[in-house]
């Protein structure tokens, strides 16, 4: 494979944040070997019938922590009030230290689920509707340029149906990359979209596009409806409530506090595919989109309650999981819907973000949820996660 289409493939999973249909994703061209040299590395927490019972799923972990490009793999689980976990391969490709399925990691565009859950909860207060405008609450912001934000609609920003372009453009990666200490604010981000012509006219029929612009806007929504910023009602109405101990937006901050791994990624362009270390980033370019931290425990508890109705009402809950069809799955409001061989669908979302891969969510109800981590992001990590979904909820 040309280095051209590495390329592509590697923009496309940082703007789309989780390819999970495994069959739109190609093998990827060689790459260095990481640091465990054919050794596993292995973690099992659980009752042991428990653990027992998951073969396949360490299978499908198992052969991800084995690729050349994935130091290491871990997951977290939990069906029925019964927890396990379980990792595979090294938490450093510069060593033989194991990953560990109690680190944090850097959750990237899992932390749109958490954007839209406080926007459905404005809506379950009547403080704004999923059919305002964004002009109504942005005035004059989202004008120019071939957008009118008296067309977009708050719903259009969370499904991504708004034609609003995506800031996460090639440029923008490479020059990030070339810099990845720099601050980014909310104003430079969503300006940077809107610098770009729209994809299609807000909700056109048949039209979706992944844009981080839209949830960025999102944020600001929430800023300017309750007078704060996203990741301080985040914390106010979600992780504070459901006693998350990992979870929070960073800001500018570089740092993973705690116990992590390291996080590589290959940049935009290389020639020579190899995993270079992102562990310290500003992920402020994230920003509502993606610039949270997380771990497996709490984005279990996190999408448990939310599946499971005690975040949102009923009928704001099926709107939310109330997806368009789309090259990545359904996309319902800041979930993605993933359709399985069983006919379940798991609902969640993925999060890529230099260093880190992730993909989170459950069933319909929150009885059975699970977190998955990757300290790599390549071009095959969606498909990996993908695998290990299939094989956890196709018991």
């Amino acid at each position: 494979m040309n280095s051209k289409a590495n390329d592509m493939k590697r923009r496309t999973m940082i703007m789309l944040a989780a390819a999970v249909t495994a069959s739109s994703i190609l093998v990827s061209g060689q790459g260095i070997a990481n640091a465990q040299d054919g050794r596993s590395s292995q973690q099992q927490m659980g009752s042991k019938e428990i653990v027992d019972s998951r073969s396949n799923v360490k299978h499908a972990m198992d052969q991800a922590a084995a690729h050349k490009l994935t130091p290491g793999i871990f997951a977290v689980a939990m069906k029925s009030g019964e927890s396990w976990s379980y990792a595979s391969g090294q938490a450093s490709i510069y060593d033989s230290y194991p990953i560990k399925s109690n680190y944090s990691f850097r959750i990237g565009s899992i932390t749109k689920s958490f954007t839209a859950t406080v926007i459905l909860q404005l809506v379950d207060e009547k403080k704004l509707s999923l059919e305002d405008t964004v002009e109504k609450w942005l005035p004059g912001l989202v004008q120019g340029n071939g957008y009118d934000g008296n067309k977009i609609t708050v719903r259009d920003l969370l499904q991504m149906t708004s034609g609003i372009a995506n800031y996460t453009t090639e440029k923008f990666i490479i020059e990030y990359e070339k810099t990845p200490f720099r601050n980014y604010s909310t104003e430079e981000l969503i300006g940077a979209g809107l610098a770009i012509k729209p994809s299609f006219a807000p909700g056109e029929i048949g039209k979706w596009e992944y844009s981080n612009t839209n949830t960025a806007l999102a944020g600001e929504i929430i800023r300017k409806v309750t007078g704060e910023t996203y990741a301080q009602q985040v914390k106010e109405r979600i992780i504070t409530p459901l006693g998350l101990k990992d979870t929070y937006s960073p800001g500018s901050s570089s740092h993973i506090p705690g116990l992590h791994a390291r996080g590589y990624s290959i940049p935009f362009g290389s020639k020579d595919n190899k995993l270079v270390d992102f562990t310290e980033i500003n992920p402020s370019w994230g920003n509502a989109a993606g610039d949270m931290i997380s771990s497996g425990r709490d984005l279990n508890t996190f999408y448990s309650a939310l599946l499971g109705g005690k975040l949102l009402k009923s009928e704001t809950l099926q709107q939310m999981l109330n997806g368009v069809e789309t090259p990545i799955g359904l996309y319902g409001l800041g979930m993605i819907g993933v359709n399985l061989p069983n006919g379940k669908t798991f609902w969640g979302h993925g999060g890529n973000i230099h260093g880190s891969s992730s993909f989170a969510g459950g069933l319909v109800g929150g009885e059975h949820v699970m977190a998955i981590s990757i300290n790599a992001m390549h071009a095959d990590t969606s498909e990996q996660q993908f695998n290990v979904i299939k094989a956890e909820f196709g018991q």
